[in-house]
């Protein structure tokens, strides 16, 4: 029964905002062991008891579940009892982190421990952004691009792309993986979530993450490394006063590898000046900018919000 509440399931477990739910896939009245079945899928999931979704959450979760089912004779015991026990242990105020998992095939699932703050410990980084989900999406519709290729990711952040790419049930064949941020506190994060989803048995194949500030992107052990062939960045270019570093990166890998290296850049559209300001950059530092099509919705293979307006974009000299 719990195959009825697979798309609430996908979405429960990776915070997909409560009030945009498959709610409409919820056919009422529900009975008994329905709503057993619900919880079961949601809050009661095997994943969510051994690594939980923000409290604050779950809350929001029963309070819209009790409202659609107000006009029931009969309420679950479940239902009252994950509400009391969510606010018996008070807001995620003390609680820096939480987990979210991303379910994109039956024997497919990434694992995210992430912070439940935008801004925290001084970096953007810890937690996952629309952008990130979109070129995830983009890279799992095109295996092409990442097939066999030596993968550098900037601005990393939480290592979704990174996790994404080398997780052996999604069969992307990427080549070797190096996920970097200049953040210290991003690079643990990455790399507790990469200790998440790779068990002992696929240590070798896992990505690594390394710390990589872009204005001293050449003091870093390239030697240690293959030949990067793709470069991936979600969500780099909000900050205008780091323009230059990022470009000062950029022409670091290309000036090694020439035409050879493609990149994929993709970008949540917040403002149009900030976003123009960088295209006309990469134009006086002779890059070529193609267009690449969004993931649609029906086609997406992660829950995320397409309403944001995501750009991706590859760049080649």
């Amino acid at each position: 029964m719990t195959e009825k509440y697979r798309k609430l399931q996908q979405q429960f477990l990776c915070c997909y905002p409560v009030n945009k739910m498959a709610w409409s896939s919820v056919k009422l009245p529900l009975s008994w062991e329905e709503q057993q079945a619900l919880m079961d899928a949601t809050c009661r999931h095997p994943l969510n008891q051994r690594h939980p979704v923000r409290r604050s959450y779950v809350e929001a979760f029963i309070k819209q579940l009790m409202h659609l089912l107000k006009d029931q004779d009969e309420l679950h015991d479940d239902i009252y009892g994950s509400l009391c026990n969510r606010m018996a242990e008070g807001s995620d105020t003390g609680t820096v982190y939480s987990y979210k998992h991303y379910i994109l095939q039956p024997d497919a699932c990434i694992t995210l421990r992430e912070s439940n703050s935008f801004v925290s410990e001084g970096t953007t980084g810890l937690c996952t952004w629309e952008a990130a989900l979109a070129l995830a999406d983009y890279l799992v519709e095109h295996p092409q691009l990442v097939r066999g290729k030596n993968v550098v990711e900037l601005g990393a952040g939480a290592g979704l792309l990174g996790i994404l790419l080398k997780l052996p049930a999604m069969s992307l064949q990427a080549g070797q993986v190096l996920i970097t941020d200049g953040s210290e506190p991003c690079v643990q994060l990455m790399r507790e979530n990469i200790a998440l989803n790779f068990a002992d048995t696929a240590k070798e194949q896992a990505p690594k993450a390394e710390q990589l500030q872009w204005d001293a992107v050449s003091e870093f052990p390239w030697q240690d490394y293959a030949e990067t062939d793709l470069l991936l960045a979600a969500d780099v270019i909000y900050d205008d006063s780091q323009f230059d570093a990022l470009l000062g990166a950029m022409d670091f890998f290309y000036t090694r590898r020439g035409s050879q290296l493609e990149m994929l850049l993709a970008s949540t559209v917040r403002n149009m000046d900030t976003l123009h300001k960088f295209m006309t950059k990469l134009r006086l530092c002779n890059y070529k900018v193609t267009p690449c099509a969004n993931v649609s919705a029906c086609a997406s293979h992660f829950c995320r919000d397409h309403t944001a307006a995501v750009q991706v974009i590859s760049i080649r000299r």
